[in-house]
């Protein structure tokens, strides 16, 4: 018996064989990178490294080619960022490493050189809806239509008119610890040390360490 279905089996995979062998193979479209996706609107010094956990999602592309973002020399990226608008903007500067981070930016947000960031940071330029109800009362229902028209862009016709922005700056050789928020108009200072899991609402002097919620001058550098 077990004879009989060995030469079964053998007879089974030999045909399995050629048929493969007759089939013509075809290829797999091989995904594109977001880095190539939005190659025209960023810029990336050769010498920078984006880790393979870094991205880049450009939610509504300028009607003309522009850098939106770009990165400077000897700079290591492993966040995602998350550009809203069509003249929104991130910069970067040279030998920062910013890691498992998130950046949100509806204006613009600069990073200056030499910059330590940790993970799960959160730098955000916009409050994303007004404060106020009659003003945002229809954002649900706009981007619920936007995602059944475009998944990838479900703000395509998001309305920014009420939504405060402001840029964010973090200047040179400032060192921002895991966990920490940055919102809204915020001017971190160079060599500035932020704190582990502070939440960042004011300007935060050069040469100044910051911590809690909201974030409270803790010494000077």
């Amino acid at each position: 018996m077990k004879q009989l279905v060995k030469k079964a089996l053998g007879r089974i995979f030999r045909k399995l064989e050629k048929i493969a062998a007759e089939t013509p193979s075809q290829s797999l479209p091989v995904p594109q990178s977001c880095w190539d996706l939005y190659r025209d609107y960023i810029s990336i010094d050769p010498t920078a490294i984006m880790a393979p956990s870094a991205n880049i999602k450009i939610f509504n592309l300028p009607s003309e080619k522009r850098i939106m973002f770009s990165v400077g020399p000897g700079s290591h990226i492993f966040s995602t960022f998350a550009l809203l608008r069509s003249d929104s903007s991130i910069h970067v500067g040279a030998n920062s490493q910013l890691g498992s981070s998130t950046f949100i930016c509806a204006d613009k947000i600069t990073v200056g050189d030499d910059v330590l960031m940790a993970w799960d940071a959160t730098i955000m330029d916009n409050d994303s809806h007004s404060q106020i109800w009659a003003n945002r009362q229809n954002d649900v229902r706009n981007c619920y239509r936007d995602y059944l028209r475009d998944p990838q862009n479900f703000i395509e016709s998001k309305d920014w008119t009420n939504v405060s922005m402001s840029p964010i700056r973090i200047g040179n050789r400032a060192w921002i610890g895991f966990g920490v928020a940055i919102l809204k108009g915020v001017n971190v200072g160079d060599e500035a040390v932020l704190g582990a899991c502070s939440v960042v609402t004011r300007n935060v002097d050069s040469r100044t360490t910051v911590a809690g919620n909201p974030a409270r001058k803790v010494s000077k550098n």
